[in-house]
């Protein structure tokens, strides 16, 4: 038989785990913004959710090519002899960036979920 405190705990946890269920498992691409920055300027401005076609940035730089799709980002293509930023994949959660050293390009997501989790903890 269950005492009234055990009845009141499990109700407790129950509730927490709906919480966390909740903030853990909604979608935060459909309030976020991709931002796409060359020399520190803003020059483009999409929402994650209304785009799924290539973006093409040129600049005196270089050329990226950036793709929008099912709530990720990622550089495609890039005229640069380095590569990283299409060898950093695809990005998808608030505060996350791509960075194009040569062609100096910067593509951040901004999104009002900054902080998702602990990434990594240390002692």
């Amino acid at each position: 038989m269950m005492k009234k405190t055990d009845i009141i705990l499990i109700v407790i946890i129950l509730a927490i785990s709906g919480l966390l269920y909740f903030a853990f498992f909604q979608n935060p691409a459909e309030e976020s913004r991709i931002n796409i920055f060359v020399d520190g300027e803003l020059v483009r401005s999409e929402s994650m959710s209304d785009i799924e076609t290539p973006i093409v940035i040129e600049s005196s730089h270089g050329s990226n090519i950036i793709k929008i799709d099912s709530g990720t980002v990622e550089v495609t293509w890039s005229d640069c002899s380095s590569q990283v930023c299409v060898r950093t994949g695809r990005i998808s959660k608030p505060g996350e960036v791509i960075v194009c050293l040569p062609h100096h390009l910067m593509v951040a997501i901004a999104g009002d979920q900054q902080s998702e989790g602990v990434d990594a903890i240390a002692y």
